[in-house]
Protein backbone atom coordinates (compact mmCIF):
# COMPACT_ATOMS: atom_id res chain seq x y z
CA UNK A 1 0.00 0.00 0.00
CA UNK A 2 1.87 3.40 -1.05
CA UNK A 3 1.62 6.52 1.28
CA UNK A 4 -1.45 8.24 -0.21
CA UNK A 5 -3.84 5.58 0.70
CA UNK A 6 -1.67 4.29 4.08
CA UNK A 7 -2.30 8.34 4.99
CA UNK A 8 -6.26 7.80 4.37
CA UNK A 9 -6.28 4.24 5.93
CA UNK A 10 -4.47 6.49 9.10
CA UNK A 11 -7.17 9.34 8.12
CA UNK A 12 -10.05 6.66 8.62
CA UNK A 13 -8.66 4.98 11.86
CA UNK A 14 -8.87 8.56 13.22
CA UNK A 15 -12.19 9.33 11.57
CA UNK A 16 -13.66 6.33 13.75
CA UNK A 17 -12.37 7.38 16.62
CA UNK A 18 -13.52 10.78 16.75
CA UNK A 19 -16.76 9.89 15.87
CA UNK A 20 -16.97 6.90 18.47
CA UNK A 21 -16.44 9.92 20.91
CA UNK A 22 -18.62 12.04 19.27
CA UNK A 23 -21.56 9.97 19.83
CA UNK A 24 -20.15 9.62 23.16
CA UNK A 25 -20.41 13.04 24.25
CA UNK A 26 -24.06 13.28 22.85
CA UNK A 27 -24.84 10.23 24.88
CA UNK A 28 -23.95 11.83 27.72
CA UNK A 29 -26.04 14.65 27.05
CA UNK A 30 -28.83 12.52 25.86
CA UNK A 31 -28.96 11.43 29.58
CA UNK A 32 -29.81 14.74 30.96
CA UNK A 33 -32.56 15.17 28.06
CA UNK A 34 -34.07 12.25 28.27
CA UNK A 35 -34.75 12.72 32.21
CA UNK A 36 -35.77 16.30 31.62
CA UNK A 37 -38.43 14.91 29.12
CA UNK A 38 -39.74 12.35 31.59
CA UNK A 39 -40.31 14.87 34.16
CA UNK A 40 -41.97 16.53 31.73
CA UNK A 41 -44.07 14.15 31.24
CA UNK A 42 -45.09 13.60 34.84
CA UNK A 43 -45.67 17.19 34.84
CA UNK A 44 -48.15 16.89 32.04
CA UNK A 45 -49.62 13.87 34.01
CA UNK A 46 -50.10 16.05 37.53
CA UNK A 47 -51.85 18.83 35.26
CA UNK A 48 -54.10 16.55 33.88
CA UNK A 49 -55.06 14.94 37.04
CA UNK A 50 -55.83 18.31 38.78
CA UNK A 51 -57.56 19.38 35.91
CA UNK A 52 -59.60 16.23 36.52
CA UNK A 53 -59.86 17.03 40.20
CA UNK A 54 -61.50 20.42 39.32
CA UNK A 55 -63.75 19.34 36.50
CA UNK A 56 -65.26 16.70 39.28
CA UNK A 57 -65.47 19.06 41.77
CA UNK A 58 -67.28 21.06 39.02
CA UNK A 59 -69.70 18.63 38.59
CA UNK A 60 -69.87 17.91 42.07
CA UNK A 61 -70.61 21.00 43.07
CA UNK A 62 -73.60 21.31 40.57
CA UNK A 63 -75.47 18.14 41.76
CA UNK A 64 -75.14 19.33 45.58
CA UNK A 65 -77.18 22.33 44.50
CA UNK A 66 -79.27 20.28 42.49
CA UNK A 67 -79.66 18.18 45.46
CA UNK A 68 -80.47 21.18 47.91
CA UNK A 69 -82.52 22.86 45.94
CA UNK A 70 -84.74 19.40 45.73
CA UNK A 71 -84.77 18.91 49.44
CA UNK A 72 -85.80 22.36 49.83
CA UNK A 73 -88.79 21.01 47.28
CA UNK A 74 -89.77 18.42 49.18
CA UNK A 75 -89.37 20.14 52.32
CA UNK A 76 -91.90 22.37 50.84
CA UNK A 77 -94.28 19.83 49.66
CA UNK A 78 -94.61 18.44 52.91
CA UNK A 79 -95.73 21.56 54.15
CA UNK A 80 -98.47 20.96 51.48
CA UNK A 81 -99.17 17.67 52.13
CA UNK A 82 -100.68 18.70 55.95
CA UNK A 83 -102.96 21.39 54.08
CA UNK A 84 -104.27 18.53 51.24
CA UNK A 85 -108.28 18.91 51.48
CA UNK A 86 -108.58 15.98 49.51
CA UNK A 87 -107.29 12.66 49.66
CA UNK A 88 -106.67 13.12 46.28
CA UNK A 89 -104.47 15.85 46.26
CA UNK A 90 -103.12 14.06 49.30
CA UNK A 91 -102.22 11.34 47.64
CA UNK A 92 -100.94 13.07 44.61
CA UNK A 93 -98.52 15.48 47.00
CA UNK A 94 -96.78 12.29 48.72
CA UNK A 95 -96.34 10.38 45.51
CA UNK A 96 -94.43 13.60 44.08
CA UNK A 97 -92.33 13.24 47.59
CA UNK A 98 -91.46 9.90 46.94
CA UNK A 99 -90.69 10.41 43.58
CA UNK A 100 -88.00 13.42 44.57
CA UNK A 101 -86.63 11.38 47.26
CA UNK A 102 -86.28 8.46 44.75
CA UNK A 103 -84.15 11.33 43.02
CA UNK A 104 -82.39 12.42 45.78
CA UNK A 105 -81.00 8.95 46.65
CA UNK A 106 -79.46 8.83 43.40
CA UNK A 107 -78.18 12.00 42.91
CA UNK A 108 -76.32 11.26 46.95
CA UNK A 109 -75.09 8.03 44.97
CA UNK A 110 -73.55 9.89 42.47
CA UNK A 111 -72.18 12.42 44.99
CA UNK A 112 -70.74 9.97 46.77
CA UNK A 113 -68.96 8.49 43.42
CA UNK A 114 -68.15 12.04 42.96
CA UNK A 115 -65.65 12.21 46.09
CA UNK A 116 -64.42 8.60 45.86
CA UNK A 117 -63.39 10.04 42.58
CA UNK A 118 -61.66 12.95 43.84
CA UNK A 119 -59.92 11.47 46.86
CA UNK A 120 -58.44 8.77 44.37
CA UNK A 121 -57.41 11.94 41.83
CA UNK A 122 -56.04 13.36 44.74
CA UNK A 123 -54.15 10.12 46.27
CA UNK A 124 -53.10 9.83 42.60
CA UNK A 125 -51.49 13.50 42.50
CA UNK A 126 -49.59 13.13 45.86
CA UNK A 127 -48.08 9.32 44.44
CA UNK A 128 -46.97 11.70 41.41
CA UNK A 129 -45.98 14.44 42.86
CA UNK A 130 -43.30 11.98 44.70
CA UNK A 131 -42.61 10.12 41.59
CA UNK A 132 -41.50 13.53 40.40
CA UNK A 133 -39.93 14.88 43.44
CA UNK A 134 -37.49 11.74 43.59
CA UNK A 135 -37.05 12.64 39.72
CA UNK A 136 -35.91 15.91 40.24
CA UNK A 137 -33.58 14.55 42.69
CA UNK A 138 -32.35 12.18 40.27
CA UNK A 139 -31.78 15.06 37.52
CA UNK A 140 -29.27 16.65 39.25
CA UNK A 141 -27.44 13.66 40.19
CA UNK A 142 -27.00 12.68 36.20
CA UNK A 143 -26.23 16.42 35.56
CA UNK A 144 -23.65 16.40 38.25
CA UNK A 145 -22.38 12.47 36.52
CA UNK A 146 -22.91 14.06 32.47
CA UNK A 147 -20.89 17.39 33.53
CA UNK A 148 -17.88 15.62 34.85
CA UNK A 149 -18.11 12.89 31.70
CA UNK A 150 -18.77 15.42 29.39
CA UNK A 151 -15.11 17.37 30.83
CA UNK A 152 -13.41 14.10 30.42
CA UNK A 153 -15.62 13.36 26.90
CA UNK A 154 -14.24 17.39 25.32
CA UNK A 155 -10.81 17.10 26.45
CA UNK A 156 -10.25 13.17 24.78
CA UNK A 157 -12.14 14.43 21.61
CA UNK A 158 -9.70 17.91 21.70
CA UNK A 159 -6.65 15.61 21.26
CA UNK A 160 -8.16 13.54 19.07
CA UNK A 161 -8.94 16.01 16.80
CA UNK A 162 -5.34 17.57 16.90
CA UNK A 163 -4.42 13.84 15.62
CA UNK A 164 -7.01 14.32 12.62
CA UNK A 165 -5.77 17.48 11.55
CA UNK A 166 -2.56 16.04 11.44
CA UNK A 167 -3.28 13.04 9.91
CA UNK A 168 -5.79 15.18 7.60
CA UNK A 169 -2.19 17.11 6.42
CA UNK A 170 -0.66 13.99 5.15
CA UNK A 171 -3.59 13.47 3.08
CA UNK A 172 -3.53 15.19 -0.63
CA UNK A 173 -5.76 18.11 -0.48
CA UNK A 174 -8.41 17.25 -3.54
CA UNK A 175 -8.32 13.75 -1.82
CA UNK A 176 -9.07 15.01 1.68
CA UNK A 177 -11.60 17.55 0.32
CA UNK A 178 -13.41 13.90 -1.55
CA UNK A 179 -12.64 12.20 2.04
CA UNK A 180 -14.59 14.80 3.85
CA UNK A 181 -17.49 14.92 1.67
CA UNK A 182 -17.84 11.41 2.03
CA UNK A 183 -17.79 10.72 5.58
CA UNK A 184 -20.66 12.93 5.73
CA UNK A 185 -22.71 10.70 3.05
CA UNK A 186 -22.16 7.51 5.10
CA UNK A 187 -21.33 8.88 8.49
CA UNK A 188 -17.62 8.65 8.74
CA UNK A 189 -17.05 5.16 6.77
CA UNK A 190 -15.24 6.24 3.93
CA UNK A 191 -13.04 3.18 2.87
CA UNK A 192 -14.48 0.28 2.16
CA UNK A 193 -12.14 -3.19 1.52
CA UNK A 194 -11.93 -4.84 -1.42
CA UNK A 195 -13.28 -8.22 -0.58
CA UNK A 196 -13.27 -11.67 -2.66
CA UNK A 197 -16.55 -13.44 -3.18
CA UNK A 198 -17.92 -16.37 -2.05
CA UNK A 199 -13.92 -17.54 -2.13
CA UNK A 200 -13.24 -17.43 -5.41
CA UNK A 201 -10.47 -15.94 -7.55
CA UNK A 202 -10.92 -12.86 -9.15
CA UNK A 203 -14.62 -12.04 -8.07
CA UNK A 204 -14.33 -9.16 -5.90
CA UNK A 205 -17.03 -6.94 -4.13
CA UNK A 206 -17.17 -3.65 -2.58
CA UNK A 207 -16.96 -4.24 1.15
CA UNK A 208 -19.23 -0.92 1.69
CA UNK A 209 -22.13 -1.69 -0.78
CA UNK A 210 -21.40 -5.43 -1.67
CA UNK A 211 -21.79 -4.51 -5.16
CA UNK A 212 -19.06 -6.63 -7.86
CA UNK A 213 -15.67 -4.35 -8.20
CA UNK A 214 -14.47 -5.28 -12.25
CA UNK A 215 -10.90 -7.19 -11.60
CA UNK A 216 -9.34 -4.44 -13.46
CA UNK A 217 -10.27 -1.65 -10.16
CA UNK A 218 -8.81 -4.16 -7.58
CA UNK A 219 -6.00 -5.09 -9.50
CA UNK A 220 -4.95 -1.28 -9.53
CA UNK A 221 -4.95 -0.66 -6.02
CA UNK A 222 -2.09 -3.60 -5.80
CA UNK A 223 -0.18 -2.10 -8.92
CA UNK A 224 -0.52 1.90 -8.29
CA UNK A 225 -0.81 3.88 -5.35
CA UNK A 226 -4.21 5.25 -6.55
CA UNK A 227 -7.49 6.60 -4.79
CA UNK A 228 -9.92 4.40 -6.74
CA UNK A 229 -13.84 4.80 -5.82
CA UNK A 230 -15.96 2.44 -6.16
CA UNK A 231 -18.03 2.27 -9.17
CA UNK A 232 -21.67 1.50 -7.34
CA UNK A 233 -21.41 3.59 -3.56
CA UNK A 234 -18.78 6.25 -4.87
CA UNK A 235 -16.99 5.07 -0.92
CA UNK A 236 -12.48 4.69 -1.30
CA UNK A 237 -11.34 1.12 -2.00
CA UNK A 238 -8.24 -0.22 -0.07
CA UNK A 239 -6.94 -4.15 0.03
CA UNK A 240 -7.12 -5.50 3.06
CA UNK A 241 -4.54 -4.66 5.68
CA UNK A 242 -2.31 -7.33 4.28
CA UNK A 243 -0.19 -5.16 1.44
CA UNK A 244 1.36 -8.57 0.32
CA UNK A 245 -2.73 -9.67 -0.82
CA UNK A 246 -3.31 -9.27 -4.63
CA UNK A 247 -5.95 -9.75 -7.13
CA UNK A 248 -5.83 -13.23 -8.46
CA UNK A 249 -6.41 -13.46 -12.07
Amino acid sequence: MGPILSSLVELQVIENKVRKTNKELKAAIQRVRKQEAKIERLKGALKGKQEEIKLTRMQYDKLELDLKSREERITNMRVALNSAKTNKEYSAVLTKINTDKADNSKLEDQILGLITQIDNDKEACKEIEGELAQEIEQLEVIRKEVAQRQEQIESKLELENKERQEAYTKVPEKHGVLFDRLAERYDGEVLAVVEQRNGARGDYSCGGCYMKVPLEVADGLITRDDVISCPNCGRLLVLDNNPKQAPSH
